[in-house]
């Protein structure tokens, strides 16, 4: 049985009245709000002419606006539950010494002020009171810029306190005086280094602000209700906890994308976006331009990049390389030296030379000159996305005397193509490659394996079936058809391996090295059928990055795994002189090992993951794409993948080692002129501290310096492609 046929209202005809009904109206307008339905060719036509006494309108469906449908991160949003936490801070814990630097100035400006204003040995005695007093204050202040110990803070205190002692044991009056006068300048500049230093040092503190403040406070994880989030401090995270990113939002913690996608920055300052997938590592601080992603944790708190190189300097006791030692020694175990010496000075020659020597020894400008350039290098370069992951490595790669770089993905860029094939055999071209691509499934992953099988989709030949394929390390892969038929894909040396000759390709695949192109051989059933000519295109700033190694001074060497002829033609392009290849990849390990045991520092630049053997033989590892492992660690990472970045890193580090050690030599020869002096007594207690204070300035000022250095010589990815353009 037919189901009843719906019945829709008459509707009266716009012209005479009439009802219509809509299923046998002989004629229908149309109009903005809907039809008209009229019963006659007349009505019609008196309908066109304007005559419409009984228009009404349409009694259609209303049209109503399409709501807006919340998109994914706003449903998330809405189903985030805030965690009751107190985030009130202690307040009691706050520093209550923050005036003492004010007090002690205050005190030694009064000690000058009687001692210029009302000359008299009763009131020298309240001046030298009023400078131990502000000696007392001083020994107070932490000096937390600098971050120094209580044993060494006293120092410059101790020297003000027997610089007023001598001076009130002085017979002459005048002679007292102006000695309480020097006193009193001495006291004031010891009472402002607290100051002085913060002042000093902050263009660097601004910096690593900078990169902090990307830092986001709160995290959002998964609810044990499927249906809800919640948002917790990010201090309360841990390694193995998933965090949900939306778009708009920073990654809280290091870690893996463990689900969906998204478009992001490759570090906190990046100025170009990237597209991120299941898989790929995300440093804390990348911004989400796109998309939502799940992530678990693989480095919190202070093990994070950013937080790593913004506190390099103070996390530099845990790496025992030279520098660190020396700042250890000078600042835990410097009194073992200068007790002896002052004791000596004070019995020998009087308080006012052991005054001299406390007053004048720049222990603070050593300090500033180890961990101010070493500030600089790191913030400046964790801002241009390298990130050093420890002092030692920041060290090391600034005594690198010879540059390891791993061809594919670092110099190229790592996207190989098919550019032309050739059919050496009786079988049909498109059959061949798809064996090939088959067979390439066993390298999954490898650049030449995508390229192949990429060249066989877009060319749209039929695939083809093999069976025990298996990949040979930096060789190629075999495999067997569902006929038993040997299939053989890759180097020259792999089809002599498996006694195929290659006679008959020679001058072809000669021709191909020619070019700087890498010649793959196909061959199925022991015959050579085709020969494939791959290129990967040079990176577009791999140029300038061999250059700038070169001219640090450092010496390039090129590792491959392809024909001798295909690296060196690319290698004259480059400008590098010395090339390794073809190598295998255990042979591009023990290479990297006999240069270092030639006595050379080592730095291996390549890419992370598929390189990692390589990388962890070297002195300095340089990863050219972020992965999490420990490589990382004591290492450098470039997180904007760009071989010009790992070059701007060796230049940022060897800066920071001839800043260095330019402001320890400074040092030295101020500690040498001021032991003289005071051994001789042609130094006072005043110009000891007036030759601190400009020592200091001068270590200081060295992050600042190098801050400037690296602005001119090292420019960002962005000021890079301004001046392209």
């Amino acid at each position: 049985m037919l189901p009843e046929r719906p019945r829709f209202p008459s509707q009266p005809c716009p012209t005479c009245g009439q009802p219509v009904d809509p299923l046998r109206a002989s004629r229908v307008s149309w109009l903005e709000d809907g039809a008209r339905f009229l019963c006659s060719d007349a009505c019609r036509a008196r309908f066109l002419e304007g005559e419409r006494p009984f228009d009404t309108p349409a009694t259609g469906p209303k049209a109503h606006a399409r709501p807006e449908r919340p998109s994914i991160p706003d449903l998330v949003r809405e189903a985030t539950l805030v965690r009751a936490e107190d985030g009130s801070k202690n307040q009691s814990g706050s520093d209550r010494r923050r005036y003492d630097p004010l007090v002690a100035t205050g005190l030694a400006v009064l000690s000058l002020g009687i001692c210029l204003a009302t000359p008299s040995r009763e009131l020298g005695w309240l001046s030298a009171l009023l400078v131990v007093l502000s000696a007392a204050i001083n020994a107070r202040i932490p000096l937390r810029a600098l971050r120094v110990t209580v044993s060494l803070r006293i120092v410059a205190p101790l020297g003000l306190s027997l610089a007023a002692m001598a001076s009130v044991m002085m017979q002459s009056p005048e002679a007292q005086r102006w000695s309480l006068v020097g006193a009193g300048v001495a006291a004031i500049a010891v009472s402002l280094r607290n100051w002085f230093h913060a002042s000093m040092l902050e263009p660097l503190r601004a910096l690593s602000r900078e990169l902090l403040d990307t830092l986001p406070e709160i995290a959002r994880i998964p609810s044990p209700d499927p249906s809800a989030y919640e948002e917790i401090p990010v201090s309360q995270l841990r390694q193995g906890d998933l965090v949900v990113v939306l778009e708009g939002e920073r990654a809280p913690e290091d870690g893996v994308i463990e689900e969906g996608a998204g478009v992001g920055l490759r570090y906190p300052k990046a100025a170009h976006s990237k597209p991120y997938a299941e898989g790929d590592f995300i440093l804390a601080g990348t911004r989400i331009l796109e998309g939502a992603i799940t992530i678990r944790v693989r480095r919190a708190g202070n093990e994070r990049g950013i937080v790593r190189a913004a506190e390099l300097a103070a996390r530099q006791h845990q790496d025992r390389v030279a520098a660190s030692r020396i700042r250890l020694a000078v600042a835990h175990w410097s009194w073992i030296a200068l007790a002896p010496a002052s004791v000596t000075l004070l019995l020998w020659v009087g308080p006012a030379a052991a005054a001299t020597l406390l007053l004048g020894v720049p222990m603070l400008a050593i300090l500033a000159s180890l961990d101010a350039p070493l500030d600089a290098g790191a913030l400046a370069a964790a801002r241009r996305g390298m990130l050093f992951g420890s002092s030692r490595a920041l060290r090391d790669a600034g005594r690198a005397s010879t540059s390891v770089i791993l061809l594919r993905g670092a110099l190229t860029a790592g996207e190989p193509i098919v550019q032309r094939t050739k059919s050496l055999g009786a079988m049909k071209l498109d059959r061949v490659l798809g064996l090939a691509a088959a067979a390439e499934r066993a390298a999954e992953g490898h650049p030449i394996a995508r390229a192949i099988q990429r060249h066989v989709e877009e060319q749209d030949y039929r695939a083809a079936a093999v069976r025990k394929e298996r990949a040979l390390a930096g060789l190629g892969v075999i495999a067997v058809t569902s006929h038993g038929v040997p299939v053989v894909v890759g180097r020259r040396q792999l089809l002599l391996d498996e006694g195929i000759s290659v006679a008959t390709a020679d001058n072809e695949a000669k021709h191909i090295e020619n070019e700087g192109l890498t010649p793959i051989f196909i061959a199925v059933d022991g015959h050579l059928e085709a020969l494939l000519a791959i290129l990967d295109p040079t990176h577009v700033g791999a140029p300038d990055a061999v250059q700038r190694i070169t001219d640090l001074p450092c010496e390039v060497v090129i590792l491959s795994g392809d024909d001798r002829r295909t690296v060196e033609r690319i290698a004259a392009h480059l400008g590098a002189s010395r090339v390794k290849a073809p190598l295998l990849p255990h042979e591009r390990v023990n290479e990297v090992r006999a240069l270092r045991e030639t006595g050379a520092v080592v730095a291996a630049i390549g890419r992370g993951g598929a390189d990692d053997a390589v990388l962890a033989a070297a002195d300095v590892p340089i990863s050219l794409r972020l992965v999490g492992t420990a490589i990382e660690e004591r290492g450098i990472v470039i997180a904007s993948r760009d071989v010009r970045d790992a070059a701007g890193a060796l230049w940022i580090a060897r800066a920071v080692k001839r800043s260095t050690w330019r402001s320890l030599g400074a040092c030295l020869a101020v500690t040498a002129l001021l032991s003289a002096g005071a051994f001789l007594g042609w130094m006072t207690p005043v110009a000891a501290a007036l030759l601190a204070t400009a020592t200091e300035a001068w270590a200081l000022r060295a992050g600042s310096r190098l801050l400037r250095r690296v602005d001119l010589r090292v420019p960002t990815r962005q000021q890079r492609r301004d001046n392209d353009e």
